[in-house]
Order: structure tokens, then sequence, then C-alpha cells
């Protein structure tokens, strides 16, 4: 006659693995309420650090720039100012500042062009040439 010897380790394991099957085959309305909850509470998160990567521009200076008017100037920033800006689209700021020399004829007298954000302003740093 054999004795079959069943350690306390081997009987949680079997229980959790019996639970847990149990479970993926028949969530209850709790367990599925919960795992809404969860990715209500994720989506949340993903927004609010999209949301963060952000600044709220309350102006934008622009020093350096002699080759271009003050009104080619204002209608390039005016859409952008008053809004929520990331990294991303001050970078387009700089690209449309860079289209706009190129198109006046003014693309080798751009030597660099940058910017920084302090508190809520977007400063816009721009060297031309020296002629």
């Amino acid at each position: 006659m054999r004795i079959l010897f069943i350690s306390g380790l081997e009987i949680i394991l079997f229980s959790l693995f019996f639970k847990f099957y149990s479970f993926a085959q028949h969530p209850s309305a709790s367990q599925i309420e919960r795992t809404h909850q969860i990715l209500k509470e994720e989506q949340t998160l993903q927004e609010k650090l999209q949301k963060e990567d952000k600044v709220f521009i309350k102006k934008i200076i622009i020093k350096g720039i002699s080759l271009l008017t003050e009104d080619e100037i204002k209608k390039m920033i005016l859409s952008f100012q008053k809004h929520w800006l990331s990294k991303t689209e001050a970078q387009q700021i700089l690209e449309e500042i860079k289209q706009v020399y190129a198109q006046k004829g003014y693309k080798n007298q751009l030597l660099k062009i940058s910017f920084k954000i302090k508190k809520n302003y977007l400063i816009i740093e721009v060297k031309e040439k020296i002629l």
C-alpha cells in the first residue's frame, strides 16, 4: 500500500490554480466592474501626462529679428499665444520662422534660431548674419 504525501505548498498551489482557472472562465460582475474602473483610471492618467507636457503660453517674445516686419512676426505667432503648447509645437513656430526667411530670400541670413520657456513666456532667439 502506498501512502501519498502532499505538502502544504502543493495544496496552496493547487487551490490557487483552481481559483485562477475558475475566474478565468467566468469573471464576476465585480471583477468586470473593477477592470473597467482600472481602464478608466489609466486613460485619465494618460491624458493628464500628455497635458503635463504642455505649458500655457501667455506671450511669445521674439528677439533678434531685423529682416522681417512686425506684422509678419505677429502673423506667425498669433495663433500660438494664450494656448497650451508642447515643445513640439514650439518647434513648429521655429520652423515657420525659417520658412518665412526662406520665402523672403533670407535663408542664408539666418544663423541660429532657438527657444526657451520661462514661466509662461515662450522666448524665441534669432541670430542673423550681420551684413
